[in-house]
């Protein structure tokens, strides 16, 4: 039996993992440590293990489904990647604000992983916050204000954000028009937790306020949630591989530009959000920086 070593990354979330063997199916030992640390803590890092994709998107998967994971179902997409350099690649240029993918989807995005294929030195880092800890820690006034509120998301809402948005943050085209409203106050699904569902990229509005007062709100809960002391800055490493959980965590990055140092991340998602579209090259999406 693998004997993993762990050290908690934040007091509130992120454990680093160390001791892993990256070959599947794991133990069902391993699998039941690994998925009640993930349901703790939100966030696991494995550094320099070195995955194949068939294990990155396995470990990913077996974080969230109670049952063994299928290893001959897997949806495997090596090129489904974040990279400045790569031909094919997703969000390849422009700072990305703080967001959970598809919070604009009925059954979207549950859990995320990312590993660095190639990483040279002095590449952007990715930044995490636990939105579960946001809700616990929110003040008291702003709570009043939010309790049985809902917001609407979508694909895109930079637009929105006129007070809060700088020019070099990433605008992305996914050609979809569909809103998604939850509470502000959401509950996790599988862990019960409430989390403090909002995010400056793809929360359209607050309903029920006008669009002075939705921002308003929304940036003095922004300024609570991403509090310096609430972030966490993962600096990558070569081999290194990342994964969390979607709706209890939000990531977000600085500028990324074609003539930094390469960076070129390899991404899967739980499901498999458009991994047969990107196989069968249907998957459109555009991407510009805001002043552009």
């Amino acid at each position: 039996m693998t004997d993993l070593q762990v050290r908690p990354l934040r007091p509130e979330f992120g454990a680093e993992v160390i001791g892993l063997d990256p070959v599947a199916p794991l133990s069902p030992v391993v699998v039941s440590q690994l998925r009640s640390l993930f349901k703790e803590r939100g966030m696991l890092v494995f550094p320099g293990l070195y995955p194949d994709v068939r294990f990155q998107t396995y470990l990913a998967e077996q974080m969230i489904d109670e049952e063994p994971v299928d290893l001959d179902s897997l949806h495997l997409d090596e090129l489904h990647q974040v990279s400045n350099v790569e031909k094919i690649a997703a969000v390849p240029m422009g700072r990305i604000m703080f967001h959970s993918d598809t919070m604009w989807e009925e059954d979207g995005c549950k859990a995320i992983s990312l590993y660095g294929k190639v990483v040279s030195p002095g590449v952007i880092p990715t930044m995490y916050v636990s939105i579960a800890h946001a809700w616990k820690t929110l003040p008291q006034d702003l709570r009043a204000r939010v309790e049985g509120r809902f917001a609407l998301h979508c694909a895109d809402a930079t637009d929105q954000r006129k007070t809060y948005i700088s020019d070099d943050v990433m605008v992305v085209d996914f050609g979809s028009q569909q809103h998604l409203r939850l509470p502000i106050a959401y509950t996790h699904p599988r862990t019960g937790q409430t989390l403090l569902y909002v995010s400056p990229q793809l929360t359209h509005h607050i309903e029920g306020l006008d669009p002075e007062e939705s921002e308003a709100l929304l940036n003095a809960l922004f300024d609570h949630m991403y509090a310096e002391k609430n972030v966490f800055t993962f600096n990558w490493r070569e081999g290194d591989l990342v994964v969390w959980d979607n709706l209890a965590m939000q990531h977000a990055r600085p500028d990324l530009r074609a003539d930094e140092a390469p960076r070129t991340l390899r991404k899967t998602l739980v499901p498999p959000y458009m991994v047969e579209e990107a196989i069968s090259g249907n998957f459109k999406a555009s991407y510009r920086r805001y002043g552009d």
